[in-house]
């Protein structure tokens, strides 16, 4: 079945990277859950709780693992540039609200000062700045379809 044309960075980023990404999310979800609340709301305030925390970590993991085969399935199978611009443009939703998320728990810890953020909190948030400009310079066509690329030699 043809593809898209679509670059090669997006192309990969969107159906290897990201479903990478999500699997070992989900398997830390599921057999570390601890792990992803810390990188989040540090152990001091708010220790991870199985009863409390587990359930939503384990929901939290099954709508990853869905991202992920949105990602590494369906923009595998949709010659639709259309599906890939959509699936894209709901992900940037995730990712803004991630990243106001991420602001809203820094400012409730009172923690909004850089120098006050742990390695968990550097990581989460430049990783999903990072994931956020790929998906903003794919909505914008920055860098163009390879399509676009073989005609202008």
């Amino acid at each position: 079945m043809p593809q898209p044309h679509v670059h090669s960075f997006y192309r990969t980023w969107f159906t290897t990277v990201d479903p990478i990404v999500l699997f070992f999310t989900v398997l830390t979800c599921i057999f570390s859950p601890a792990t992803i609340l810390e990188t989040v709301v540090p152990r001091s305030i708010e220790p991870y709780n199985p009863l409390t925390h587990g359930p939503l970590l384990h929901q939290a993991a099954a709508l990853y693992g869905f991202c992920g085969i949105i990602y590494g399935v369906l923009l595998r199978a949709s010659p639709d540039p259309k599906v890939w611009r959509i699936v894209q443009a709901a992900t940037l939703g995730v990712d803004i609200s991630l990243l106001a998320t991420l602001y809203n728990l820094l400012r409730l810890q009172g923690r909004t000062d850089l120098s006050t953020w742990h390695g968990g909190d550097w990581f989460n948030m430049l990783f999903t700045v990072w994931v956020a400009l790929i998906r903003i310079a794919f909505l914008l066509e920055i860098g163009g379809s390879e399509d676009k690329t073989k005609k202008a030699r």
